[in-house]
């Protein structure tokens, strides 16, 4: 009969296994306690960077490996401004957030909000952008937000007040008075030629005056 043979224990074979383990054990444990170490966010205009980085729970650097992305865009969709947010995490341990924010399109003073493209809210004090000055009937309102969202953010830039003008044969009939020194009439139906603007001014030699895009294009200088 054969015998058979114990199999000698191999403690180098078993010590090596065990550093394998303890240094794969450690290494988690390593990669687990790094922290973020930059965050970059691009396309915020209206709420700076520590706000952004405050909501999304991100002014500690925490654990970068355990940062949830749904759980990012879901604080920062908080936001009243925040429309989408994409999250792009890198192995420098870098955190991007790019933002897409609500277009703003004027502030309506008689109510005290913020027009954005697809709402009106309580806002902090926000620059750049037009004042309604007067009341609008709704309807005609909803016109003209549906029309004016549709207007270069540079454009609106330069606008400074916004008027509800209308006349007893247009009741869609708005006045803008722009930074430049410049107003333009314009009703609804036609306000997206505002996006014609300054090509439009370019060609008036620095005059100034009213310009008429309501019953028909023309330009009225300001008598001195």
């Amino acid at each position: 009969m054969k015998r058979k043979r114990n199999k000698k224990f191999n403690f180098k074979k078993f010590i090596l296994l065990l550093v394998i383990i303890l240094l794969l054990v450690f290494g988690f444990r390593y990669l687990l306690n790094l922290k973020v170490k930059n965050i970059i966010i691009l396309n915020n205009n209206y709420y700076n960077d520590e706000i952004i980085i405050e909501t999304a729970n991100l002014q500690d650097y925490p654990k970068f490996i355990l940062l949830s992305n749904n759980k990012i865009k879901k604080d920062l969709l908080k936001l009243d401004l925040i429309d989408d947010v994409k999250i792009n995490k890198k192995f420098n341990r870098t955190v991007i957030l790019d933002v897409t924010e609500k277009k703003i399109l004027y502030y309506d003073r008689s109510k005290e909000l913020y027009v954005t493209s697809n709402g009106k809210y309580k806002l902090n004090n926000v620059l750049g952008i037009p004042t309604l000055i007067n009341y609008v009937p709704s309807e005609v309102e909803e016109k003209f937000i549906n029309k004016f969202k549709k207007i270069n953010s540079d454009i609106i830039s330069i606008i400074s007040e916004i008027e509800y003008s209308k006349t007893d044969y247009d009741s869609e009939r708005f006045m803008l008075t722009m930074n430049d020194g410049n107003q333009v009439v314009v009703t609804v139906s036609k306000t997206e030629v505002l996006n014609k603007y300054m090509d439009i001014i370019k060609k008036l030699d620095n005059k100034k005056g009213v310009l008429y895009l309501d019953s028909g294009n023309y330009f009225e200088v300001k008598s001195k």
